[in-house]
């Protein structure tokens, strides 16, 4: 099937409608210009003269949606006509699930910290114990915590980053 083309009857003025010409004539039309240019926009089963402005439009807005599905492809987003093959059943949500899980081995390492963590903290002086004890158990911060005990906060900071020195130390073994 050959394309369609379409010519205006008056170049300055889109309102005046379209005459659908040959290919042939198409050729000796563009050659027929002087000054400027004929601009035409392909429309996949026919092609259409238009003016420079509605093209240039026309041209980015094609640039706009290639670069949206583009990017969409890329960040893996999924599209509704894509789904029409999908056999939905009670499984359906499935289809849509993102897997945000982490991987198997950050999970088992996670466990197995987990479980040394009342180890690791017997290893502490009760000093020690209670800092961590307010900063990652009672969720106080440190500032607060520096005026209860009336030390600078500067002293806390550095006793703290000892004591997960301490921390670290141990799992590392």
């Amino acid at each position: 099937m050959s394309k369609i083309f379409f010519v205006m009857n008056d170049r300055n003025d889109t309102s005046k409608g379209y005459t659908q010409v040959s290919q042939e004539y198409v050729k000796k039309y563009i050659d027929s210009f002087t000054e400027g240019r004929a601009y035409f926009i392909n429309l996949g089963h026919s092609v259409m003269e238009t003016d420079e402005e509605n093209y240039r439009a026309f041209y980015k807005e094609r640039r706009r949606e290639k670069y949206i599905i583009e990017e969409a492809i890329k960040n893996g987003v999924v599209s509704f006509d894509a789904l029409d093959n999908t056999n939905f059943d009670e499984n359906a949500e499935d289809a849509f699930a993102i897997d945000d899980s982490e991987p198997l081995d950050e999970k088992i390492m996670r466990k197995i910290m987990i479980e040394k963590l009342p180890e690791a903290i017997s290893i502490l002086n009760d000093e020690e114990k209670e800092l961590i004890q307010q900063i990652y158990f009672n969720h106080i911060s440190e500032r607060e915590l520096a005026k209860l005990w009336n030390i600078p906060r500067k002293t806390l900071s550095y006793r703290k980053d000892k004591v997960l020195l301490k921390l670290r130390n141990f799992f590392e073994k």
